[in-house]
């Protein structure tokens, strides 16, 4: 699978989903809880960097 098709997949999984937590256990990882149930978990080997911008 390429990235820009696990990018549309990933899109496609989290369309509509609403964020219920976000989760540090260690500077290598996040993992984001939604109210539906479903989990997204990211880890790295590195620091994992969270950036939110705002929409004006």
């Amino acid at each position: 699978m390429t990235l820009d098709e696990e990018s549309a997949r990933a899109t496609s999984l989290l369309r509509g989903k609403v964020v219920k937590q976000i989760v540090r256990h260690r500077e290598q990882e996040v993992l984001i809880k939604f109210e539906d149930g479903s989990l997204m978990y990211a880890d790295s080997e590195i620091k994992v960097e969270i950036s939110i911008l705002p929409i004006d």
